[in-house]
This record gives structure tokens, sequence and C-alpha cells, in this order.
């Protein structure tokens, strides 16, 4: 290997990394899998071997660490205040360890079962289809807000159930939860972000007390009741607790999904013979998903804590040392993606990249993140025969570490000519 010296400096916070980090990603995957970053204390891991070790070992790396930057100081106490209104931020799945964890996680399962998943998919798929049969014919839309950003917020709200008119405030909630994930917000913004984060607090909140009263067939119920029996010898699950995994969840199902249909439009303006093949073969839907996601890795990187004194690929790391764990790279290593940069659904097995994380931390709203992404592609493919990328201009990303995507996508939808219904005399 070649002294880190000779390698760059890695500032993950820089325009030059967030819209163009593969070449990097690429050298250190080769010459310094584990390396020093330009912030203090931090580490950089960019191959799928060494993210798998630390992703399944919580004892030596823990995931008790904050992905959130802080308020600067001439808004900190204006934060403060709004957050003093509702409930003291309670880490549930994110930013937990076992056996806190194991507690949150079991609960969670126990909503998410297969019959639950069963009545949630006619609803994504309903949505999905509801979408792609209203986007038009040859006119220049930014995909993004005519069809990736509504169906997971739609798709949400009617899974969680909530009334229709909840979306823009679904929608405005999840962009606050996110706001300050591995991204620094500008002084002015902060305000309004914890603003919109109390109004979700105090409405959930509400929700959750009324589907204890009066149970519903949705997912808000199911929380409920799960959170009720938590199982022998342990506590209910309180209402603070019920708002912070219910957010997750609403990201997780939500953000992550909008970010990879972006990039599945991105992929499919080369290939649009992908259209012809799902409209043939519905279950073609489910590799261009696999291998979309794991080109996308919407969760480009997660942060470990080193709990004690390790190595880590031969790397030193004393404890206390922050773990910037690269999905993004780790699902391109050639080791085990050859030709990783390619975007290839026919890849072997297309299902070994750890897009949603690995070990007892992998994210529990992948399922409910796969199955929208296989339903709008299959709807899509009912409507359109191909969607052309506009590149006027250069498509750009989030200025974000950790949440990966496309700010915005200008395409152009081709519509399939339908054969009308005969008329009956």
């Amino acid at each position: 290997m070649s002294p880190e010296t000779e390698l760059p400096e890695l500032d993950p916070f820089t325009e030059d990394f967030q819209q163009f980090p593969f070449a990097t990603l690429a050298l250190l995957r080769e010459r310094a899998p584990v390396h020093a970053m330009a912030q203090a204390g931090w580490y950089i891991v960019t191959t799928i071997e060494l993210a798998r070790e630390v992703l399944t070992d919580p004892a030596r790396f823990s995931n008790q660490v904050s992905r959130r930057t802080s308020p600067p100081a001439e808004v900190a106490d204006e934060v403060a205040a709004i957050r003093s209104q509702g409930f003291g931020y309670v880490p549930t799945l994110l930013l937990n360890d076992p056996p806190a964890h194991t507690r949150y996680r079991r609960m969670v399962q126990r909503a998410l079962t297969p019959r639950a998943l069963a009545w949630m998919e006619p609803l994504i798929a309903d949505v999905a289809e509801e979408l792609a049969r209203a986007l038009p014919d040859g006119s220049a839309i930014g995909f993004i807000e005519a069809f990736a950003r509504p169906l997971p917020v739609w798709a949400i709200s009617r899974v969680l159930g909530l009334p229709d008119d909840r979306r823009d405030d679904v929608r405005r909630w999840t962009d606050a939860a996110t706001a300050t994930i591995g991204a620094q917000l500008a002084p002015e913004r902060w305000a309004q972000v914890e603003r919109d984060l109390l109004d979700y607090q105090l409405t959930i909140a509400a929700e959750l007390e009324r589907r204890r009263q009066e149970p519903r067939d949705d997912l808000l119920s199911m929380l409920v009741a799960a959170a009720a029996d938590p199982g022998p010898g342990e506590e209910p699950i309180g209402i603070a607790e019920l708002v912070s995994l219910t957010r997750e969840l609403m990201v997780a199902g939500n953000e992550s999904t909008l970010r990879l249909l972006a990039d599945i439009i991105v992929q499919l303006d080369s290939r649009p013979q992908e259209w012809d093949l799902v409209r043939g073969d519905e279950a073609r839907a489910h590799r261009i998903v696999e291998e979309a996601v794991r080109m996308a890795s919407p969760s480009a990187a997660v942060f470990r804590r080193v709990d004690r004194d390790t190595t880590l690929g031969g790397v030193p790391l004393p404890a206390g040392s922050t773990l910037v764990v690269s999905l993004l790279s780790a699902n391109r290593d050639e080791s085990v993606f050859s030709g990783g940069d390619r975007f290839d659904p026919d890849r072997p097995p297309v299902q070994r990249h750890i897009a949603f994380g690995q070990g007892i931390h992998a994210c529990i709203g992948n399922i409910l993140a796969r199955m929208e992404a296989r339903h709008a592609v299959r709807a899509l493919a009912g409507h359109v025969n191909r969607i052309d990328v506009i590149r006027d201009e250069p498509l750009r990303y989030l200025p974000s570490l950790i949440v990966r995507g496309l700010v915005e996508v200008p395409v152009q939808v081709r519509r399939r000519r339908l054969a009308s219904a005969p008329e009956v005399n």
C-alpha cells in the first residue's frame, strides 16, 4: 500500500467529492481502504469486505454516533426553545445498540408481518398506477416532482393511515427529518426545520393516541398494538419512542425510494429496452430495482464509533474514532461486482450489495422501499415506451455525505399508444 501522504486528503463536505466521488473512492479501495479524513478522528472505509466487518461487529463499532450536524451558535438558543415544546429525541433503531436496539427492532418486526405487508402492497400498486397514468406525453417535466417524490409520500401516507390532505405535510416532515443528516444547513433554515419537526411530533402523537383508543387497519395502529405488548419482561414502549420510530419508518419508506426511482430513470435512459422486458416479465422489475439500489446506494454512508482501541484492515483505530462506512463505494467494489460502475440487471447474483446495510442495523424499511420501487417500474412500463433524460445541464446531487440522490431529473416521457376499448352498440 502506498503511504497516505501520496493520497488526496478527503474532505467529504466539498462540492467536488459530493458531486463526483467515484474516482476518489476507487483509488481508496485500491490503495487505502481505511483512510484518515480531513475531519480529526474520522476514517473512511471503502471496501465491501471491511464494510461488512464493521457493520456486523457492534461490540467494536457502535451505532451510537450522531449523523446530524449541530445548529450554529447564532441560532442555537432559538432551536433549543423550539425543541423544548416537543419530545426529546429518543434513540430507537438508527442510533442504538443492543439490548435497546433489539427491543425496538423486535417491536417493528411484529408490526411489519407478512400479513401487514400483503395489505400494503395493493395500496402502493394503486398509487404507482395513478401517477404513471398521469404523466404527460412529450412534454419536458421534472421526474422527481412528477413521480418519484409523490409516490412514496402518497404511499406512506396511506400505509400509516393518514388522510390524503396530509400528503404535503408528510413531504415537509420528511425533508425536515433529513435536512441535517450529513449536511451543513444554512443558519437561516434551522428554525423552520425545527418547527416542521415539532409539527410532526405533535401531529403523530395525536394520531397514535387516536389509534390507541380506536384501532384501524393501518401501520400506526399496528405499531401501537405492538408497543403495548412488547414481550415477557419488557416495559411497554411509550409515546415519545413511538413518535421516533414512526419518523424513522416514514423516512426509510420515503427518502430512499425517491432517490432510488430517480436513479432508475437515469440508468434506463441508455437501456430503453428494459421497459419492453418488464412488460414481458414482471419479475424483471426486481432485477432492475436491485441493480439500481446497488448503483445508487441512496444511503451513501453510515457512521460508526470505535468503542475500543482496535485495528481494521491493518490500520490502528483509537477508541472514540468515527468511521464513515461508504456503502456507495462498497457496492462498486470490483472484488465482488465485476464492472462495478456498469449498470447490469443480469449480473449474478444481484443481491450481494449492502445498500440497505447489513447485520442487526440493516434498514428495516428496505422491504417497503423495494416494494414501492418494483411497483413503480411495473406501472411505468405499462404506460411508457421510454423516458428520455434531458441533459441540457449536468445532473446534480444533494450536498450530503449520507443521503445521496439527484436534486431533479428533467425528462421527456414517450407514452405507449394503448388500444382503445371497442365501442358497445
